[in-house]
């Protein structure tokens, strides 16, 4: 288990906590790290965004996205490194509160 491994208390099913991934450059998971997420920067990501503009409409809304899949949280990070081939990932622990889990492709 990847918490027992850094040393990490084990999450609490009560209150809905759990480990996700969040995918991006390394210089903004140093900058998460150091000073936490900035919710005043959603859209501001991997975004549609209008030609020009720095920020975009979200698909599923402003907030904090997270994966439960490294394969998903890798599609937002940023090759990197002195080949390229570097991508950076947080492990962050989380409490969902009243999640809304999506299982299909609908869009409402």
């Amino acid at each position: 288990d990847l918490g027992k491994a850094v040393g990490s208390q084990p999450v609490v099913d009560q209150c809905n906590e759990w480990r996700l991934l969040h995918g991006t450059s390394r210089q903004a998971c140093e900058g998460i790290c150091e000073s936490n997420f900035a919710v005043n920067l959603a859209g501001s990501g991997a975004t549609w965004k209008p030609s020009g503009q720095s920020t975009g409409c979200p698909l599923y809304g402003y907030g904090i996205y997270l994966a439960e899949r490294i394969t998903k949280a890798d599609e937002y990070a940023h090759e990197e490194g002195p080949n390229g081939d570097l991508c950076s990932a947080l492990v962050c622990r989380v409490v969902g509160g009243r999640a809304h889990i999506i299982t299909d492709s609908h869009i409402d």
